[in-house]
């Protein structure tokens, strides 16, 4: 999913922008775009696939 982030968030404006929430009010953090804007129903089907393969590329930890 991070790719399809940044992918839709660099075609848009957010890029030249300095929010907070791409990480530009700390010096030196990466500015990282993770807001999904590619809809709800392809969002769903990537949650579904993920679930499905029993969450792949996920550490879970207590």
């Amino acid at each position: 999913m991070d790719h399809a982030c940044r992918r839709s968030g660099n075609a848009s404006l957010f890029p030249t922008a300095d929010p907070w929430y791409l990480g530009a009010n700390i010096a030196g953090k990466p500015r990282v775009f993770m807001p999904y804007l590619g809809g709800v129903g392809p969002y769903r089907q990537k949650c579904d696939e993920v679930a499905a393969k029993g969450y792949e590329g996920f550490t879970f930890a207590a």
